[in-house]
C-alpha cells in the first residue's frame, strides 16, 4: 500500500511539474482568435461600435458582435466571448487577464497591456478594473 502511495504521489507531482511548462506555443487558430479579439477589445474600450462591429466580422463565435444594434448590445456578448478568451490566455506571458467588478454580474477580459483599459465601460470608466491574473 505504502508503494503504490508513493507512485501516486510520485505521478502527482511529475504531472502537476509538466502542466506548468505543457502550455506551449498557441495553434495558428487560437492566435488568430486572440489577435482579433484584442481588436474588438480595444475598439469597445475606446467606444467605437463600428470598428468593434467589423473587427468582429469574421472572428469565430462574434457574430452577436459584429450584429449588435448598440454598444451596450455588444459589451454583453463581448463577456461570452471573453470567456474563450481567457481560457486561451491563460498561463501565457503575452497576456493579462483583468476584472471589472462594476460591470452588471462582474467581467472578465484579456489584453496585452497592463495599464486596464476597460472594454466594458469604454471612455467614461476607461480604467475601472485590476489585473487578476498576469501569466
Amino acid at each position: 500500500m505504502k508503494l503504490l502511495r508513493r507512485v501516486f504521489l510520485a505521478a502527482f507531482f511529475l504531472l502537476s511539474a509538466g502542466g506548468a511548462f505543457a502550455i506551449g506555443v498557441l495553434d495558428t487558430k487560437s492566435a488568430t482568435f486572440l489577435a482579433g479579439y484584442e481588436k474588438v477589445r480595444a475598439a469597445l474600450a475606446d467606444d467605437k461600435l463600428d470598428v468593434a462591429k467589423a473587427a468582429a466580422k469574421d472572428l469565430d463565435g462574434a457574430a452577436a458582435i459584429a450584429t449588435a444594434p448598440s454598444m451596450g448590445d455588444a459589451r454583453k456578448a463581448f463577456k461570452q466571448l471573453s470567456a474563450k478568451a481567457v481560457a486561451l490566455a491563460k498561463g501565457r506571458p503575452d497576456f493579462f487577464i483583468a476584472h471589472c467588478s462594476m460591470y452588471p454580474g462582474g467581467a472578465d477580459w484579456v489584453q496585452t497591456t497592463k495599464e486596464i483599459s476597460n472594454p466594458y465601460w469604454g471612455k467614461s470608466m476607461l480604467r475601472c478594473g485590476e489585473i487578476v491574473e498576469k501569466e
